[in-house]
């Protein structure tokens, strides 16, 4: 007879539990109180990815992130691998997804626009085994992408096109890159790294494109990967 109570116990345990945990980690990793509001503002100062930054043996170089549904809707990153485009492209949406869990996050100061979803389009999810190739699964989630998503989401694509010979891809690429900047579509806030570096001729054409890049500089014969986001 005193199941509901074991079950309300249990859940109001387990609150607290998590809240303690969110004010643990707050406290310990030097995380701040975002700001949650009606805007389309998606401003990151100095964010940092909340799992990487625990497993590096050197200091994670936090990175600003500056959307909006006007100015900066689409940001197209380019860089090499290895640069770092994945780790920013999920510490975007997991600062997000914290701020409006109600978690302090991993940033110098965050002021998150509330996002009713986060799409992500992320590595080779392959159903090789359904035969269901590479290529067949990125454009298949990449559609429903398109369909689903409205002017409050946070969509988050990386290296769409790689399944397919180079100038198929680019072209997908590009006609993708058109669709969520388009004047009569929902325009959600983005984030898309992308290999085709002729993708950067977009920012002279789409108003609301903005180039980012990863810096990387040479020293004494070898690559030194920087892992900071700048412009162009």
């Amino acid at each position: 007879g005193r199941l509901k109570d074991i079950h309300q116990a249990a859940r109001l345990t387990a609150n607290i539990d998590l809240m303690l945990a969110f004010a643990d980690l707050a406290e310990s990793d030097a995380y701040c109180r975002p700001q949650c509001e009606d805007s389309l503002d998606l401003q990151i100062t100095g964010g940092r990815h909340p799992v990487v930054e625990q497993l590096l043996d050197r200091d994670f170089i936090p990175n600003d992130t500056h959307l909006d549904g006007t100015d900066n809707q689409v940001l197209l990153l380019t860089g090499p691998n290895m640069g770092g485009k994945s780790t920013y492209l999920r510490q975007v949406a997991l600062i997000t997804l914290m701020a409006q869990a109600g978690c302090f996050v991993p940033a110098r100061s965050a002021r998150i626009g509330i996002t009713d979803r986060i799409f992500t389009r992320v590595g080779a999810s392959d159903n090789l085994a359904r035969g269901e190739s590479t290529f067949y699964m990125e454009m298949s989630e990449t559609a429903h992408i398109l369909h689903q998503m409205s002017r409050r989401s946070l969509v988050i694509l990386d290296e769409i096109g790689r399944g397919t010979s180079t100038y198929d891809g680019l072209s997908l690429a590009w006609a993708i890159t058109e669709f969520l900047n388009a004047g009569d579509g929902p325009r959600p806030r983005t984030v898309f790294a992308t290999h085709y570096h002729e993708l950067t001729e977009l920012e002279a054409e789409l108003v609301g494109l903005v180039n980012l890049r990863l810096e990387v500089k040479e020293w004494e014969g070898k690559i030194i990967f920087l892992h900071a986001v700048g412009p162009g």
